[in-house]
């Protein structure tokens, strides 16, 4: 698992877990760790999307999702190979995943004020790049939910996709 405990968003939180008393902890306010399988994690996050104003039918929220489970989970996570391994996966290109990822962004308007209220520290207006949305996506996750997974191995990594615009449009050239 990824040690994203020194995120900054989870660092700067107006209640730091100290804080906590037995009533709130007894109404869920603090997550207890727990050990999940990938696809829990995978259903955390989408929940944390859902509740943050991203629309869940765009194929950037998608992909957003897969980005931010590779986040949470990959202990030697690094964003430029973790989107490479998407479009891998899916059979697309680098550039279409974080074209289509920026674009579920800029169409969320409501993302950084729930945020901001979500983990109780003021985040910019201007934190919408994609390293910094996962970071609070990873923070939130933690926090709500604080699942853990034995194994860092995604099945899709195994079986990646056909990249027909690679294979067929570019005659197998790449660009």
């Amino acid at each position: 698992m990824h040690y994203i405990s020194d995120n900054i968003y989870l660092i700067n939180r107006v209640n730091p877990l100290a804080s906590y008393t037995l009533d709130r902890f007894l109404h869920n306010e603090l997550a207890i760790e727990r050990a999940v399988g990938l696809n829990d994690i995978r259903l955390g996050v989408y929940n944390v999307l859902l509740s943050h104003g991203f629309h869940l039918q765009l194929n950037g929220c998608e992909y957003l999702a897969l980005l931010a489970s590779r986040y949470i989970v990959k202990s030697d996570y690094n964003e430029q190979k973790a989107i490479s391994d998407i479009a891998i996966a899916i059979g697309a290109n680098d550039d279409f995943i974080v074209g289509c990822i920026n674009a579920s962004i800029i169409r969320n308007k409501e993302f950084i004020p729930i945020a901001s209220k979500t983990l109780g520290v003021a985040i910019p207006s201007d934190k919408t790049s994609i390293t910094d949305v996962v970071a609070i996506i990873g923070a939130v996750f933690k926090i709500y939910f604080n699942y853990t997974v034995d194994s860092e191995h995604f099945d899709e990594d195994d079986c990646p996709a056909i990249n027909f615009s690679r294979a067929i449009l570019d005659h197998g050239e790449k660009r």
